[in-house]
């Protein structure tokens, strides 16, 4: 029995120490391990990179972040949104993160972070897109493998569909890639996802776990999927069957990322073919502060009354 114990409290502890910007800073932790009892990992927070299909968060070269007993923040820096989902992925697996600061408070509201927001619908089960996260450079070689031509490449911090970029083949992504390399360097983080084929943009209005209204609008990229081209400002009713599928995976969306009033957008893949599988319908993201100014045209619904009603409730 005191050989067990001796062998569990002799284990090497693991420590990975990260920090904004070049990881060479961190060169002085790896002169200083002396005669301690560890093993250490330095990295920068742009190493750190994420598969939605796997659901982990991985170091550049296939290390697992669970693979550690404790993680350091020396420096966060500009690195705030990958600081945060690091944070809350360890202090789910039960990492230790140092300092207490980052592991006793939620440093970056999910809904600031369209990565911590995929990450979260993830995890929950929510059917999304593919999505790869990291730096540009990581994310844009594994797309084009796991993900092919077309892909998307969004920002994290976008907003009413701005920073959404397409690119079709190899040039048009090299192009892309050294103006966006710009602002990645500025602070700026990216992430890539598989490009769904489809002609319309569903987005749901939920207030208080209950759709009071849904619509239909254009996709960006429409004309790649059939070449439709009707008024850009198009814009239907959408109705479903009490209970449908549209609806379970709004409220799912909505509940994974803990927000009560939420704009939920939905895109329904239409695709065809013998190898198709149907109900491949994926959450692109759930708006925190939605404009409702459409729901309210098209659905005939006082959406402000309808929160109010819920608030005072």
């Amino acid at each position: 029995m005191v050989n067990i114990f001796s062998k569990l409290f002799s284990r090497r502890k693991t420590i990975l120490i990260l920090t904004s910007g070049k990881k060479t800073k961190l060169t002085p932790f790896k002169l200083s391990i002396r005669d301690l009892n560890i093993d250490l990992t330095t990295a920068s927070f742009s190493d750190i990179y994420f598969d939605s299909g796997g659901k982990e968060l991985m170091l550049k070269g296939g290390v697992n972040l669970l693979d550690f007993d404790v993680i350091y923040f020396r420096l966060v820096g500009k690195s705030l949104e990958t600081a945060a989902l690091v944070a809350d992925y360890a202090k789910k697996n039960r990492v230790q993160i140092m300092d207490k600061i980052y592991a006793n408070s939620q440093i970056f509201p999910i809904t600031q972070s369209k990565a911590q927001e995929m990450k979260a619908l993830a995890d929950a089960g929510v059917s999304i897109p593919k999505t790869l996260f990291g730096s540009l450079l990581e994310i844009t070689k594994k797309a084009q493998v796991e993900l092919g031509f077309p892909f998307v490449i969004k920002s994290t911090s976008g907003k009413k569909g701005r920073e959404v970029y397409c690119p079709e083949d190899s040039k048009a992504l090299k192009a892309l890639i050294a103006q966006l390399l710009v602002e990645e360097k500025a602070g700026k983080s990216f992430f890539a996802q598989e490009f769904v084929n489809c002609t319309k943009r569903i987005r749901v209005l939920v207030v208080g776990g209950r759709i009071i209204g849904s619509i239909s609008q254009l996709t960006k990229w429409r004309k790649r999927v059939s070449g439709y081209t009707p008024q850009e400002d198009e814009v239907k009713i959408q109705k479903f069957a009490p209970n449908s599928e549209i609806e379970k995976l709004a409220l799912a969306a909505v509940s994974a990322v803990g927000i009560d009033i939420a704009g939920v957008d939905i895109l329904i893949d239409e695709t065809s073919g013998k190898n198709y599988v149907m109900n491949r319908n994926f959450v692109i993201e759930v708006n925190a502060a939605p404009s409702w100014k459409l729901i309210k045209k098209y659905c005939g619904v006082n959406v402000e009354y309808e929160i109010l009603k819920y608030i005072s409730r």
